[in-house]
């Protein structure tokens, strides 16, 4: 029996404790606006620790911009294209896809292979590759024999244009790439022009194929204006490479003075005179103009791809088949339209918060609440728009979002930190432009009644002195009172149920019948 009567003691505590924890849960005031499935989210602010998310597949080198800005100019040129050089945003397009001869822009992607393989200080010796051009090519002038740096090669490439400096830069590659000097210029041909046709590939390249390092016409030696903003994108992200774009001529040494006191090594002096007539003193120049490089040839038509700055917004413009002065007018038109029609704008920040969820089944000593935050930084750039005209909401996944039955939105435990949880769409004036993941900002536990229970009373001793607080007090005394009434109610049982058996014992009966023990039944 007595047995019994601590199995019922236990059970009345146990019953005690857990209606303490649905009274603690019962009672906790809801957090203030909290978020619905589809909720407005907060101001953008960064998170304590930097949420790392996984690396995904890379998106498109080049991408449309999400609104249009009104008043787009109208242009001379066949096909055509502006880009904001650091995003990647199309800002205006005209056929940029459509199939298109290059001409000598080819020479930036030729630019761009000789940097993956040499140093711009590192010297070359010229050899018979210079004389392995159409007899009407544009030159720079090279002869067989001299010694020059690969970056004065690739000046005379950019600078002048020239055709003997593209087959030096084919050879002294394809040489490198094989480890064989004895190569002829037809080998170092082809392979430069696999190293091409290669590279546009790495770049994301959809309408391109290369059969020569200068862009002389070949039926087969094609490109777009896309392809030709992304080569030009590269290009300009290397120093050396931007520098030589803006340079208006070039006068010195070939070999940068290496050996003027040693006759034993021939070099050449050079002076070279750019073609971009939007960086040079004339009537077509632009004020913002940073380069890059001109095309002609009877089958490509007049072309440019020019590059401008202003304001630290970097622009680039591609033009095809647009007869000078078309050229110059169109690729001006199309800056003026991109600094006058947008401004940057960054919809996100990776790790950025967008609001705090709130969560179910989850363990409460970790917190209520998740951060919800960005994915990925994502900068683009937008129409000028008033304050306010930008909004986001926050749809959360069905795999994760739990109703109240006041329709309330929780997150169910458990999750790891960086897990997709959701979805956030961008809006101005009500038209959605972008959608976006969002993830889990910190891991979220599994909640038990043991991690419920140590919750409880870590709030309750926080907020002791809280009106909370002070109903809590008054919870936990109900409770003990509780405690208290069950035991002894459990206790008057027993004794009504030894009145019902019929035995009484005096002090001194007890005392005769074994030293004052109750006998047991």
């Amino acid at each position: 029996m007595k047995k019994s009567f601590m199995q019922k003691k236990m059970t009345a505590l146990l019953l005690a404790a857990i209606m303490v924890f649905i009274a603690a849960g019962c009672g906790k005031e809801k957090e203030k606006d909290e978020p619905a499935v589809s909720a407005e989210a907060g101001e953008t602010a960064l998170t304590d620790a930097d949420t790392e998310i996984p690396e995904k597949e890379p998106a498109p080198a080049l991408a449309a911009a999400f609104l249009t800005a009104d008043e787009q100019p109208e242009i001379q040129a066949s096909a055509a294209i502006l880009i904001e050089e650091t995003t990647g945003t199309i800002l205006y397009d005209k056929n940029s896809r459509d199939k298109m001869y290059p001409a000598s822009m080819t020479k930036m992607l030729t630019a761009l292979i000789a940097m993956d393989y040499f140093k711009p200080e590192e010297l070359i010796t010229i050899g018979q590759e210079v004389n392995e051009i159409p007899w009407d090519s544009s030159k720079a002038g090279h002869s067989v024999g001299e010694t020059i740096t690969m970056e004065n090669v690739i000046r005379g490439l950019m600078i002048p244009s020239g055709n003997d400096s593209a087959n030096v830069v084919a050879s002294a590659v394809a040489k490198r790439v094989q480890n064989d000097q004895s190569l002829s210029f037809e080998q170092c041909e082809q392979i430069f022009t696999d190293l091409m046709n290669k590279k546009a590939q790495e770049l994301n390249a959809v309408n391109s194929h290369f059969s020569n390092a200068h862009g002389y016409h070949d039926e087969n030696h094609y490109t777009c204006a896309y392809d030709m903003a992304l080569f030009s994108r590269e290009y300009m992200k290397n120093p050396t490479l931007a520098e030589i774009a803006g340079e208006k001529r070039f006068s010195g040494d070939g070999a940068d003075n290496m050996f003027a006191e040693n006759d034993s090594m021939r070099t050449q002096e050079y002076t070279w005179f750019n073609h971009n007539m939007l960086i040079t003193d004339g009537e077509y120049k632009y004020e913002y103009a940073t380069g890059i490089k001109t095309g002609f040839t009877d089958e490509a038509g007049d072309c440019v791809t020019a590059s401008a700055k202003k304001e630290g917004e970097s622009l680039i413009a591609v033009i095809f088949d647009s007869q000078s002065p078309g050229r110059w007018n169109d690729a001006k038109l199309l800056f003026e339209y991109g600094f006058n029609g947008y401004v940057r704008t960054e919809l996100s920040r990776k790790g950025a918060l967008i609001e705090e969820a709130a969560l179910t089944k989850h363990d409460k000593t970790e917190g209520d609440t998740v951060p919800v935050v960005y994915e990925n930084t994502l900068a683009t750039y937008l129409p000028p728009m008033d304050e306010g005209a930008l909004s986001t909401s926050v749809k959360y996944n069905e795999t994760y979002a739990e109703a109240d039955e006041d329709g309330t939105i929780r997150l169910r435990a458990p999750f790891t930190k960086g897990t997709e949880i959701g979805t956030v769409t961008f809006q101005i004036n009500g038209q959605t432009i972008h959608e976006s993941p969002v993830v889990a900002g910190r891991d979220v536990s599994k909640g038990t009644i043991l991690t419920n229970i140590k919750a409880f009373f870590q709030n309750f001793a926080k907020d002791i002195f809280s009106v909370k607080g002070l109903l809590g007090i008054l919870l936990i005394a109900a409770v003990i009172v509780l405690i208290v009434l069950l035991i002894r109610l459990i206790r008057g049982r027993r004794r009504r149920r030894n009145r019902r058996g019929g035995y009484t014992f005096s002090s001194s009966a007890r005392k005769s019948m074994g030293g004052g023990r109750r006998r047991r039944y």
